[in-house]
């Protein structure tokens, strides 16, 4: 190709420099690879977004636009690429998948002198997932073809050239629809205006992301359920939440207050109340700190509005110790019925006597300014009440009295004995506190009393060895409530209490009980010889394989701390925890580049919170 052909294809508003390439290579009958090849230079570079690719290219007498770069993205590291000045995770604008306009593509196509499918451009803002609409011509952006080879599925005049005669017939066509405010927004964000408003405070993809997860929550207050709803409608989704998080935090409260105020109760879970939402903040983003600022509200408006105990969760992590109750769990600690429980508080000035549209389960109160009422209050129960307020059924409850787990409060000759509910209140709180939230019971996961009868011993000796801290792996179920919900890893209770075991944790085994998940993370830090693991025999395979010993795990915390590890040691929540050690400078461990995770030294952290 020579300087004066390359001068003729000019770059489009807001191309990519792929595309740019990738019609420079067509306009020439070869693929993007090859004319870069060509050309000195490489398409995988071009794709990660280096401006030095373009060196040799402009060396050879080819004229680089300016600005080629501006609306591509470029490579950071492994997961993030910056796109006109914001940032996105990698996975996020470099799906397989790729979207357009097809009204563009073809006026285009019809303003060219040459081959369409050297005119077509592809466009930077398409690759953003939160812009579901093109602006010049109200109409959605739509699949245009997949592809999972980033070298392949970014040589767009070669797709385009597939696509044509769909494109030129309409078939790729929708309805057109009116922009949002939240579709203005977006745009104007990647375009680089100022935003004065209290989400313009936010990174792009954090608050764009907040939108739809807070407008997906939002469909609870017009009784639509999530999957009811497709993701050709997620721009609906993007303005409600929109609509509510452009006036701030004080609007956002509000607005999680009144989808909490609808049927349901904190025992349904966060999940449940806050749909995709909560999973969002809790899971799906929670090792991104861009979303801190819309976890720390949601966090601090459960810990003021919901009574979290032992064996509830807090955006991922277990609660440790109760804060505040309800009515409904006050009357569960105490054995007393909830309407006469509701009229001795209020007589005590604790919480209003009339409901006033507050149910019991939501009416909340300092736990720790109303224990001495709450013990003055306690009221002995028969074993089957007692069985039911702790959530066993009375096998369950028999064997529990038969292991010495729990005694009568009173048991005289010729009286019945009578059971005081704080007492299995604190059984549950000793299990709960620490347990991680379990949604689905797999990977050998079992509820307490199955694992017993599986190894033939009481539940007595798991629960000793729960206290003792030598079965760490307990699990809250949340489709259970009390003694029915507590579950445990049973390959871990295999390894301390039967005879068979190796003398170690699995990798995985312990690598879940410190934190630092997915496994292949630990198996990583192993490898590269800043951990230590033990090669032992597996009972059941006969295979050799690594272990955590007791030696290799006291080496471990020698040198490192995780999030939960951490939390545990200092009594602290792990976001509080974690937001100190960014503010000061203290990085995860990662001295070869690798990801190990929230894994700290423990040096660093001491340093830092001393």
């Amino acid at each position: 190709m020579t300087a004066h052909q390359s001068r003729q294809l000019l770059l489009a508003p807001r191309e990519t420099a792929t595309s740019f390439v990738s019609r420079l290579a067509a306009s020439n009958w070869i693929d993007a690879g090859t004319f870069a090849i060509d050309k000195a230079t490489s398409f995988q570079r071009i794709i990660d977004g280096l401006a030095d690719a373009f060196e040799p290219m402009a060396e050879l007498g080819d004229m680089v636009p300016e600005g080629i770069l501006d609306w591509s993205p470029i490579k950071l590291d492994g997961k993030r690429r910056s796109l006109h000045g914001h940032i996105f995770p990698s996975k996020v604008i470099l799906g397989s998948q790729m979207r357009g306009c097809p009204m563009c593509l073809r006026d285009a196509a019809a303003t060219s002198a040459g081959p369409a499918h050297t005119a077509m451009a592809m466009k930077g803002h398409w690759l953003v997932p939160h812009v579901t609409l093109c602006l010049l011509h109200n109409h959605p952006l739509v699949p245009l073809w997949r592809d999972p080879t980033p070298y392949t599925r970014f040589d767009s005049a070669i797709h385009l050239a597939a696509i044509w005669d769909d494109l030129m017939s309409g078939h790729l066509d929708s309805e057109v629809r009116e922009p949002t405010d939240f579709d203005f927004w977006v745009d104007a964000r990647l375009s680089g205006v100022e935003d004065g408003g209290w989400l313009g405070a936010h990174a792009l993809h954090a608050s764009a992301r907040f939108c739809l997860l807070l407008g997906s929550a939002l469909l609870r207050l017009e009784d639509i359920r999530t999957s009811w709803v497709g993701r050709s409608n997620d721009w609906a989704l993007y303005q409600m939440g929109y609509e509510v998080a452009r006036h701030g935090e004080v609007a956002i409260r509000e607005t999680l207050m009144r989808i909490q105020q609808l049927p349901g109760t904190p025992q349904d879970g966060a999940r449940k109340i806050f749909p995709v939402l909560y999973d969002g903040l809790a899971y799906d983003h929670r090792d991104d700190e861009t979303f801190e600022p819309f976890r720390r509200i949601l966090r601090e408006h459960m810990l003021e509005t919901w009574p979290l105990g032992p064996g509830d969760e807090l955006l991922g992590e277990p609660v440790m110790q109760r804060r505040l109750h309800s009515v409904r769990t006050a009357a569960q600690a105490t054995g007393v019925d909830q309407r006469r429980l509701r009229k001795m508080l209020a007589a005590a000035g604790i919480v209003p006597e009339a409901a006033q549209g507050v149910a019991d389960a939501w009416e909340i109160f300092e736990a720790a300014e109303a224990q001495p009422l709450l013990d003055d209050l306690t009221a002995l129960v028969p074993a089957k009440e007692f069985a039911e307020l702790i959530g066993a059924s009375r096998s369950q409850f028999d064997l529990l009295v038969q292991d010495g787990i729990l005694k009568p409060a009173l048991d005289a000759p010729g009286v019945k004995a009578v059971w005081n509910p704080a007492d299995g209140r604190a059984l549950l709180d000793s299990l709960l506190a620490g347990a991680v939230p379990l949604h689905q019971a797999q990977h050998g996961w079992e509820h307490l009393s199955k694992s017993a009868q599986r190894l033939k011993m009481g539940p007595g000796l798991i629960i000793a060895a729960i206290r003792e801290g030598r079965i760490t792996r307990v699990a809250n179920h949340a489709d259970f409530e009390g003694y029915a919900a507590i579950y445990v890893d049973h390959d871990e209770v295999s390894r301390i209490l039967g005879a068979v075991a190796p003398a170690g944790q699995s990798i995985e085994l312990f690598a879940k009980s410190v934190g630092l998940l997915p496994p292949s993370r630990l198996r990583r830090l192993i490898l590269a010889g800043f951990a230590s693991a033990t090669m032992l025999r597996n009972p059941r395979t006969k295979a050799d394989q690594l272990y955590i010993t007791e030696e290799d795990a006291v080496a471990f915390h020698r040198v490192f701390l995780t999030s939960r590890t951490m939390a545990k040691e200092l009594g602290r929540s792990w976001q509080s925890l974690g937001a100190e050690l960014r503010a000061k400078g203290v990085q995860p461990f990662s001295p070869d580049g690798g990801d190990y995770g929230q894994l700290y030294l423990r040096s660093d952290v001491a340093a830092a919170l001393q």
